[in-house]
């Protein structure tokens, strides 16, 4: 299952031990000397097997929005946070696009027959759409870098380029990749991890929504149309290719359980970061059960909906069931929820103790703020902090789906029922979760929105994953959104206040309903335009002035 994770983690090793082996004439020892390497297809297999291990991976998740809240205030999220001097964000994936051109270059001077490296060229330019999508989407007009760049390389001064060239820039990389890319079928079992065609046209979906529907909310460029076409195709097309489908392999707890150990090698998984022990390995089973990776807010546990209705739990006759009991509020709702939220009287399994029992309490792990707590991501492998090894999924089957019902939606401002038939209620089937299907009649005849229907599937599908800041800043809603107070559980004449389950440092505020408020309006900001933007590190403005002026607000 792991074979692929441990040879790519031995090459690395390789190429480190390599590095340190040098001749009289005391080459870099940072490099491996180019007149020693880049004359086989394992060479460049081994370069491109060092981009895999600088993906995204398991970290505190949504907490920068609404739908989440760690054990103190997010300055993300409540608008607090000031330009960095510093960021990560920035100088990681401008060292990756170095890797990923220096690739790419040298296989123009290859000696041997081009075919032979195609692959991990193409591997090397899914990368470097990939990391310039993770520049875009943070930081929006960035630098294009397609070549590596030396000490006096005019490029390191260059102005950022605007976003709809960077765009169009990343949509025709992974374009180009998926041509040269293998199918997800036609991977080894000593492959299995490594990039595939259908992970560079998921990426270009992405992307392409991304980019779409910025333009029609914020208006950046005037060619939405054309960009919600292109991910309807490449969504299209990773769906009709029939190389994924969800994961039931674990009947009724499949969805939770697609996010650790048995949703290794899921064929829902596009694109993973993966993971494999003594060589790779992580610590979330534990900090998830500690409550270090956020819990749920009320915001989202109020958008599961009924599960034998289909209905918003505010409709009348949606068969909701209350608060008065702890239990109440996951009765008849969504599965995804308890699957998601760790209910309290739930017996479960963790790395740290083994078999549990949840209890409500805020300061019994997992700790809590909202009075939620969080399952989804809680390996149940007992063992030492940092011993995790499920893998993450940067892009799963659903999230495809999903960007293939939205990007029609917000082209034509309306949907089929045959395609939501082959999307959204695709991913509403998965066992275990088995929710009513979405349709136009059902929409019109209780009154609802398509496009909230629609966005509320996203978010509770995708919950936790990190898209929902982004997602509110595409929709241009994070004016409304993220200036609302956080919440969490119903308290005042619930359960829950009879138990008594606040932890000693909670100030005890509630609205009028009774609901707790975790951070009132009062200490939440977003101002228009700037908190629709990250600011561009002030120690990189410094070094080159070209890349100013800021974002706006910045």
């Amino acid at each position: 299952m792991k074979r692929y994770t441990a040879t790519f983690m031995h090459a690395i090793a390789f190429v480190l031990i390599a590095s340190s082996c040098q001749d009289i004439n005391l080459s870099p020892k940072d490099n491996i000397d180019d007149r020693s390497f880049w004359r086989t297809p394992t060479d460049y297999m081994k370069a491109v097997n060092q981009l895999y291990s600088r993906t995204e991976a398991f970290d505190v998740k949504d907490a920068d929005s609404d739908i989440a809240y760690e054990l103190n205030p997010n300055s993300t999220s409540n608008g607090t946070a000031n330009a960095p001097n510093g960021d990560p964000d920035w100088t990681d994936r401008f060292a990756d696009l170095r890797d990923c051109n220096k690739i790419i270059e040298k296989s123009t001077s290859y000696a041997g027959d081009a075919s032979e490296i195609a692959r991990y060229v193409a591997e090397a330019r899914f990368f470097r759409a990939y990391n310039h999508w993770r520049l875009m989407r943070k930081f929006n007009d960035v630098p294009i870098i397609t070549k590596v760049l030396a000490t006096d390389s005019p490029e390191l001064y260059a102005a950022r380029e605007p976003q709809a060239s960077v765009e169009d820039f990343i949509l025709s990389e992974l374009e180009a990749a998926a041509a040269n890319l293998p199918k997800q079928s036609e991977l080894g079992s000593d492959e299995l991890g490594r990039v595939t065609q259908g992970a560079a046209l998921a990426l270009k979906a992405r992307v392409a929504l991304f980019a779409g529907t910025w333009a029609k909310y914020h208006q950046h460029r005037s060619d939405h149309a054309q960009l919600l076409d292109q991910a309807i195709d490449a969504a299209q097309r990773v769906a009709v290719s029939n190389e994924y489908r969800l994961y039931e392999g674990s009947g009724n707890e499949s969805y939770r359980r697609l996010f650790i150990d048995e949703g290794e090698d899921a064929a829902e998984a596009i694109f993973s970061s993966r993971f494999a022990k003594d060589i790779r390995m992580h610590s979330t089973a534990h900090s998830v059960f500690w409550g270090w990776r956020g819990t749920p807010t009320k915001k989202l546990a109020d958008l599961y909906l009924s599960k034998t209705t289909g209905l918003p739990i505010d409709r009348p006759n949606s068969g909701f069931q209350g608060y008065e009991k702890i239990a109440d509020e996951f009765a008849n709702r969504d599965p995804r929820m308890t699957q998601t939220f760790l209910m309290p009287g739930t017996v479960f399994l963790n790395a740290q103790h083994g078999r549990d029992s949840c209890v409500a309490a805020f300061t019994t792990r997992p700790e809590t703020r909202t009075g939620y707590k969080l399952w989804k991501f809680m390996g149940e492998t007992r063992g030492g902090n940092n011993d995790d090894t499920y893998d993450y999924h940067i892009i799963r089957y659903p999230e495809v789906l999903l960007i293939w019902a939205e990007a029609a939606f917000e082209k034509d401002e309306a949907i089929s029922d045959e395609l939501l038939a082959n999307t959204i209620n695709v991913v509403r089937s998965r066992m275990g979760v088995e929710m009513p299907p979405l349709t136009n009649a059902f929409v019109n005849s209780n009154g609802l929105d398509m496009r909230t229907e629609i966005r509320r599937e996203r978010t509770v599908e995708l919950a936790f994953e990190g898209f929902r800041r982004d997602d509110l800043r595409r929709w241009k809603t994070a004016e409304t959104e993220l200036k609302a107070p956080l919440k969490g559980i119903k308290y005042q004449g619930t359960q829950y206040e009879a138990l008594q389950v606040l932890n000693d440092g909670n100030p005890g505020l509630f609205d009028a309903e009774g609901f707790l408020i975790v951070e009132p309006a009062s200490a939440r900001l977003f101002e228009t335009p700037k908190h629709y933007y990250f600011p561009v590190p002030l120690d990189e403005t410094y070094l080159n002035p070209n890349l100013l002026p800021n974002n706006p607000g910045w």
